[in-house]
């Protein structure tokens, strides 16, 4: 009888790589991709609600432009208010006041349910009317 002698398999102690490769790639696409997303940002100052200023019964009257809907303006100015406005109207009554008096302060306040948008048109059309410098009007805490 002839014996046969069996040969036992070593074992291999080798890391297959491949799978590790795959993740890798995988994951270097995914930064690859997201990295120019995260880092475009704004950098942006916001002002601190606590330190607002009040305006006095001691200063001038300031003119409030008020923005009640979409399209909806209205202007009191030394008092008295005017409504149903159109934005041409409002950028040549602000011009108007401003160039009366350049020191004269404007005040924007819109009701807490008109969009975002319609407050920066507003402040749109007083820069387009020349004035700088805007306050924004907002209930006391």
């Amino acid at each position: 009888m002839a014996y046969r002698r069996r040969r036992e398999k070593s074992i291999k102690s080798e890391i297959n790589i491949v799978p590790f490769l795959d993740v890798l790639l995988v994951l270097v696409l995914i930064f690859m991709a997201t990295a120019p997303i995260i880092s475009q940002s704004v950098q942006v100052d916001l002002p601190d609600a606590v330190e607002s200023q009040s305006v006095s019964n001691e200063d001038k009257v300031p003119v409030i432009l008020e923005v009640a809907g979409i399209g909806q303006y209205a202007i009191s100015i030394a008092g008295e208010r005017s409504e149903g406005l159109t934005e041409e109207m409002v950028t040549q009554m602000t011009k108007q006041e401003f160039e009366k008096d350049p020191n004269t302060m404007f005040l924007v306040g819109g009701a807490s349910d008109v969009p975002y948008e319609e407050v920066i048109k507003a402040l749109n059309l007083l820069h387009l009317a020349g004035i700088k410098s805007v306050g924004l009007m907002t209930d006391p805490i």
